[in-house]
Order: C-alpha cells, then sequence, then structure tokens
C-alpha cells in the first residue's frame, strides 16, 4: 500500500499550538530531512525503519515544528493517506 504525507504535498496545512505559550507553530518539514547530511535524498520509507519511531507501521509522517513564541520544537505526527491507484 503506498501512503503520502498530505502536508508534504500541499493537500492540506499543518495547524498546531505550542505545548508551552500556545501560539501556533511553523512547520519545518519532515523530521527525517534534519536526521544526517544525506538523509533529504535517501528514500523515505528506508529512513522510517532506522529513526526509531514506529512511524512506518502507523503510515505517519513527523514534522518537525518551531514555536516563535518561546523557541521550543515539536515533533508532531502527520496520518498519511493512501494513494489512489493511477487512472
Amino acid at each position: 500500500m503506498n501512503t503520502i504525507c498530505p502536508v508534504c504535498n500541499g493537500f492540506s496545512r499543518l495547524l498546531a499550538t505550542c505545548d508551552h505559550c500556545h501560539k501556533y507553530l511553523q512547520d519545518k518539514g519532515r523530521l527525517s530531512d534534519y536526521q544526517g547530511d544525506y538523509s533529504p535524498y535517501r528514500p523515505i520509507d528506508d529512513l522510517k525503519l532506522s529513526n526509531g519511531y514506529k512511524d512506518a507501521a502507523d503510515h505517519l509522517c513527523l514534522h518537525l515544528c518551531f514555536c516563535a513564541g518561546c523557541g521550543c520544537e515539536q515533533v508532531l505526527p502527520v496520518k498519511e493517506q493512501i494513494m489512489p491507484p493511477p487512472t
């Protein structure tokens, strides 16, 4: 089953508030893009198998978010959607 992240593909926006100061978080993209110099170039599913999270089994895309209000970072999961078959 092929799945895609609706946020990464521009179908929806990630709207969440900071757990500490309750200001809106800024989505900084996939967490896996920050896991090493070459991580943005590695296959997404490959990174999910070695990142220590349960995101591959649960079909989640982990996004790194930043709060401009208090400076904290949070990792938020986004549920991936099943990709429709080609027509």
